[in-house]
Parts: C-alpha cells; structure tokens; sequence
C-alpha cells in the first residue's frame, strides 16, 4: 500500500510505476474506479454526503487485492487511506513538503478550505505511516523509491528513503 493524501503525486507516479515495473505486480490507484458522475456507485465517492459509503468501498478494494494476491501476484494499490481503514499489507507513505501540496491543489482549482482538509489529511498520514518516499520529485525518481522499497519489503530489507533524499 502507498498512501498519500491528496496532491502527494499518487496519481501521477502510476504511469512510471507502470513502465518501470519488471512484472509480477500489479499496480493501481484507488481513484482508477471513481467516475465523475458516480455511475459506479450512485453516487460520487468523493463527496461528503458519500463518507457513509466509504467502508464499503475500502472492502471492495480489500477483495480486488485478495482475488489478484491469490494468484501469486503482487498488489500495489495507491490510495488516500489509513492503514486502520484497509487493514492489509506493509504501507508507504507518498508525501511532500505542504507548500508544494497546497499548489498542486489550487492548480486544480481547489477552494482554501478543501486544501486545508487535505494539509490536515497529510498530517494525520505523517503520524500513522511514518516510512515515506518523496513525491515532489520526478514521476520516474519517485517510481524508482517506491519500487525499491518494495523490492526491500520482498527481501526483508527495511528502508528509509526519506532521509536519503532529506538535506
């Protein structure tokens, strides 16, 4: 799992994961299933008014992971949760300094009280999942960082890539 709040640069390392992946992983992103419309779920999960459906949607992801997993094929799911809200798997935490974050938001045309919601979400994931990777560098560097801690994870070989890049 790679958690990240909004504007870490989840969705834009995907691709990179993708190209660099060397097989035997799958890779996706929470938001691959969201539609703008909310045809999927009758409703736009990331609404406010859709917070009583967000367990049940976690579970399905949950169950995505598992049928994949039991076919001997590694799981890479990129998502904004806590781990106590998809209790699975090792976890890393794709983030950025919050200056960085809040302009990513107001470049999508964000309002001041949504980007602190997501400042304050990227405080709250700093607490829970303190092992992270960049994600104001290059889409490929950051790619590189996580596909190497993966790599560690496999071969029991814990790493801190955050302070390597630190300084």
């Amino acid at each position: 799992m790679v958690t990240g709040a909004p504007g870490s640069g989840k969705s834009t390392v995907v691709p990179e994961l993708v190209r660099l992946n060397q097989g035997n992983l799958v890779v996706m992103d929470m938001d691959e299933l969201l539609d703008d419309d909310g045809r999927l779920l009758g409703i736009d999960i990331a609404s406010a008014t859709a917070t009583p459906i967000w367990p049940a949607y976690n579970a399905v992801w949950l169950r995505i992971t598992e049928l994949i997993r039991r076919s001997g094929i590694s799981v890479l799911l990129l998502s904004p949760l806590l781990p106590t809200e998809l209790p699975e798997g090792r976890w890393l935490h794709l983030d950025c300094p919050d200056g960085v974050r809040r302009k990513r938001l107001a470049g999508r045309g964000w309002p001041h009280a949504q980007i602190a919601e997501a400042l304050a979400d990227a405080a709250e994931i700093r607490k829970h999942v303190p092992r992270s990777v960049r994600g104001d560098v290059s889409p490929e560097q950051c790619a590189k960082s996580i596909l190497e801690w993966i790599r560690g994870e496999r071969f029991g070989k814990p790493l801190n890539l955050w302070g390597r890049f630190r300084g």
